[in-house]
């Protein structure tokens, strides 16, 4: 009887190899697989994303920054254009640049009315930098504004462009236009 039972326990014995539940088992490729991709890419997305994160944001707020100041450069071309035609046209107004003046700054709501700097041409004649009124004499229209003489304006913008509260990076933003008064 000793015989039949160690033939039974080596016949048991080739029966758990053959299953591969002994010690020279080989995992099968899924668990292989499985194995391989989550311990080796544990936290990788959140690594990535912190290194990628500060550089996506600083160019997303440059982008902005900049697309301000465009934003203004429009604004201010817009608002010197409606005034020049309005200086074109406004031939009898006894105070003409002042007229433009608020045309300018009613169309540019967005800008600071302390950084727009303006200066007026009529036929030839210059009023100087800053300057927003150029009146006739006692009362009456300006000498200057005649029919198919020339009405210039050329504005100029101080801004500044701040990226996360750095504020040394400053901008003139310029426009002119030049009319035939009508």
């Amino acid at each position: 009887m000793k015989n039949d039972r160690s033939d039974c326990a080596i016949a048991h014995n080739d029966s758990a190899v053959e299953l591969g539940v002994g010690r020279g088992r080989r995992k099968s490729m899924l668990a292989r697989l499985r194995r391989r991709l989550v311990s080796d890419s544990e936290g990788n997305a959140i690594v990535e994303m912190a290194v990628t994160l500060p550089i996506v944001m600083a160019l997303l707020t440059g982008i902005s920054s900049f697309s301000i100041a465009l934003y203004q450069k429009l604004q201010l071309c817009e608002a010197v254009s409606n005034a020049g035609h309005l200086l074109a046209t406004d031939r009898g107004d006894t105070n003409p640049c002042s007229t433009a003046t608020n045309a300018v700054y009613a169309a540019a709501p967005g800008l600071k009315q302390s950084n727009i700097s303006l200066t007026y041409t009529l036929n030839g004649n210059n009023y100087g930098s800053g300057v927003t009124s150029c009146a006739g004499s006692s009362g009456t229209a300006n000498s200057n504004m005649v029919a198919g003489g020339t009405a210039e304006i050329q504005a100029t913008y101080s801004c500044s462009i701040g990226v996360y509260g750095l504020k040394n990076l400053s901008c003139n933003i310029a426009s002119s236009i030049t009319e035939v008064v009508q």
